[in-house]
């Protein structure tokens, strides 16, 4: 069984807690990511993502109107694993619980994070090779 190894997004580009919101978004629109890891003086705290910063600019928002910080729109808890842990494990637990990135841990230390877009095009990819016919190996 594969690990979250073969899976995650390797060192993922992060952000401090205190950071505008509008850091989060030019970090995010700069390396074309959809989640950051959100860390508190050196440490990870939690995550963010780009559906977040969205909900709180939605009309009625109640934060709408105001200037936000990473840190207000950062309330739940991370989903988080080792990097060693079977990658069914996790996968299932994703659509269990509808929950769209995992942050991955080596040691005591983010080593990467895993999102619902990672997770499909590995799965695309292995069924693609699984149904490889032999005459598409000869070139």
């Amino acid at each position: 069984m594969p690990t979250m190894a073969a899976l995650m997004t390797p060192f993922p580009y992060h952000i401090d807690i205190d950071a505008p919101i509008e850091d989060a978004e030019a970090l995010m629109e700069e390396h074309s990511v959809h989640h950051l890891p959100v860390t508190k003086d050196g440490d990870l705290e939690t995550i963010i993502s780009r559906s977040d910063i969205e909900r709180a600019r939605s009309p009625g928002h109640r934060l709408e109107e105001q200037q936000l910080y990473v840190r207000d729109l950062c309330a739940r808890r991370p989903y988080i694993t080792d990097i060693h842990d079977p990658l069914d494990k996790i996968l299932l637990a994703m659509s269990e619980t509808g929950i769209g990135s995992v942050l991955v841990m080596k040691e005591g230390e983010l080593a990467g994070i895993v999102t619902v877009t990672d997770a499909l095009r590995f799965c695309g990819e292995y069924l693609a090779d699984l149904v490889q016919s032999p005459d598409d190996d000869v070139a």
